[in-house]
């Protein structure tokens, strides 16, 4: 089972937790001065290195071997990054059979260690990605300063290497004009909002990412007992908003919730940043309690799994944009119908 569809700590607010982990090789030039051949022995090294973990269940990915569908299907699940998918020779990534661990190599750096969970969850992820990263630190010849930490390709990431997020649906924070503000203060506190596909991508569906910025002149466990804190209050601040704007509005926001139901029930074809604005308002209205016949499971399957490749790579064919837009209309239908089925069959 794919480990988004498990149940999270305050799953209402926070989607998923990720961390991620960057580290280097010593006396090898970082991947963005390095040509095809340097990069291909690193991948083997690393490899070599992956292969010989204990109980390790990563399956190894060649970045250039894979269909253009395929690397924007990564992309979608958070699996690579944009910079991965660019599939030059010994750019690889390594996957776990629930796609909750990757494994990048010769990214930005030569190494980039991910590991998500559902909810807010970052304590279990971040020792998760740790109980990695030790090994590789033990196996691999690792670049490390006494004075700065792991060193990185990029200053940002100088230091513990450590980039905590968290997916957060802020869905009133947004319709009441208050994310500006929100981001404003996030950022003078040490703290980056970018969209769902991270870095120079835009919300969709009301859904951020957050995560820290400062990795240098501070450890792990306050980075991280720092974020929750924070994480903590934008959680609060959601519910806050949430509770007062149902009492206030309880037939207007009930009204634009079975709407988007209807919408999605009955679409023969659905863009993606639609079916996106219209899955958070169903959000809301499980949330609030007042929409019982669909669960955060049937949401958290449609959420991720509705962008443009991977539709085309459930399809196994390369579509038109009108094709793409039809194929997501079928496959929302069919998965919002399916527990209204099998209750009228039980009934």
């Amino acid at each position: 089972m794919s480990w988004y569809l498990e149940a999270g700590n305050d799953s209402d607010i926070v989607l998923s937790s990720r961390i991620r982990l960057a580290r280097n090789l010593k006396g090898i030039p970082f991947p963005n001065r390095m040509n095809d051949e340097s990069r291909k022995k690193v991948l083997e090294q690393i490899s070599d290195a992956m292969l010989k973990r204990p109980g390790n269940d990563l399956m190894r990915m060649d970045i250039a071997s894979l269909p253009e569908t395929d690397r924007r299907a990564l992309i979608e699940n958070h699996l690579i990054s944009e910079e991965l998918a660019k599939g030059q020779e010994g750019q690889s990534v390594f996957i776990s059979k629930d796609e909750n661990v990757s494994v990048m190599v010769n990214e930005e750096d030569h190494l980039r260690i991910q590991v998500m969970a559902p909810g807010f969850a970052l304590e279990n992820t971040y020792k998760q990605a740790e109980e990695i990263a030790i090994y590789l630190e033990k196996a691999l010849p690792i670049a490390f300063s006494e004075k700065y930490g792991f060193l990185t390709a990029y200053p940002s990431n100088t230091g513990t290497g450590l980039r905590a997020s968290v997916m957060v649906h802020l869905p009133i924070v947004t319709s009441i004009g208050k994310m500006p503000n929100l981001i404003d203060s996030l950022s003078k506190a040490g703290y980056t909002v970018r969209g769902v596909y991270g870095e120079k991508s835009k919300p969709a569906g009301n859904i951020y990412q957050i995560s820290n910025t400062i990795t240098l002149g501070i450890s792990e466990s306050k980075t991280l007992s720092n974020f929750a804190k924070m994480i903590n209050e934008v959680i609060a601040l959601e519910r806050k908003l949430r509770k007062d704007y149902y009492e206030k509005n309880k037939e207007r926001l009930e009204d634009k919730v079975y709407r988007s139901l209807g919408e999605l029930t009955y679409a023969r074809m659905l863009p993606a940043g639609e079916a996106m604005n219209r899955l958070s308002d169903l959000r809301v209205g499980v949330a609030c309690g007042f929409m019982k016949d669909i669960d955060e499971r049937q949401l958290m399957l449609l959420l991720n799994t509705i962008g443009d490749a991977s539709v085309q790579k459930r399809c196994g064919e390369v579509l038109l944009p009108k094709d793409i837009a039809t194929k997501r209309a079928e496959f929302v239908r069919e998965v919002l119908t399916k527990k209204e089925e099998k209750r009228n069959e039980n009934e």
